[in-house]
């Protein structure tokens, strides 16, 4: 478990980066497009060390017993964070490490950003909630619970960054949409029609829900179907 707290740790220092000036001082030596090349490379490799880490770490006695009702809960909604990754990526997002271009966009926005406008990051936060909810231990605790912190403290200060680099134009992006998933719609100033998502990038999504089903026991050495 200790290889595990530390590839945690490693990974939870690495995205403190941006929120520091540290940020602004290499990108102002190296460019931007080769910092967010080599952040993601090593944002790759520390989430490859954590996935090894957790598997190799000795188990941990649970919280509570799971049952299979709960288990097949999740493995539906999973389908979720599939669908938010692929429309998220596939569509000009202005919440996006280059999402300004996106901003010019003159239409309502609708499709993904009508039910959050940070989809990948609610993806990451609703699968670390899930998984975690399916493996209610300490050692899971370790994985689960970094990545859905990061993720939702990432979009608040992305929040923060968005407006003060765009200004007007993110205001007007928020006002259309909403920072928690469906909010938008429930209050009204947001619509949103399944056509809109894109029939490919659902069924992309589906896809990749299936092979990720059939392939979890041989790549993480769980099976997330009861049976």
């Amino acid at each position: 478990m200790t290889q595990l707290a530390i590839a945690a740790l490693v990974f939870v220092a690495l995205h403190l980066l941006p929120a520091l000036k540290t940020r602004e001082w290499v990108i102002s030596r190296i460019g931007d497009p080769a910092y967010m090349g080599l952040f993601s490379l090593a944002s790759t490799l520390g989430f490859a060390w954590m996935i090894y880490a957790y598997r190799n770490a000795p188990a941990s006695l649970p919280l509570y017993e799971t049952g299979p009702g709960l288990k097949w809960f999740t493995v539906v909604m999973m389908l979720i964070p599939f669908i938010f990754v692929i429309s998220g990526t596939t569509s000009r997002n202005p919440s996006s490490m280059l999402g300004k271009d996106a901003l010019k966009t003159p239409y309502r926005w609708t499709g993904i950003f009508a039910i959050t406008r940070h989809p990948v990051m609610w993806a990451i936060a609703i699968w670390a909630c899930l998984h975690l909810a399916n493996r209610p231990d300490a050692t899971s605790a370790l994985l689960f619970v970094p990545l859905g912190i990061l993720a939702i403290a990432g979009s608040l200060r992305q929040e923060i960054r968005k407006r003060e680099e765009f200004g007007d134009d993110w205001d007007t992006f928020a006002s259309q949409t909403s920072f928690v998933p469906f909010a938008g719609i429930l209050s009204g100033k947001a619509k949103l029609q399944l056509r809109d998502l894109g029939p490919w990038k659902i069924v992309t999504a589906v896809g990749f829900w299936i092979v990720v089903l059939a392939f979890h026991q041989a790549i993480i050495g769980v099976s997330p179907i009861p049976i």
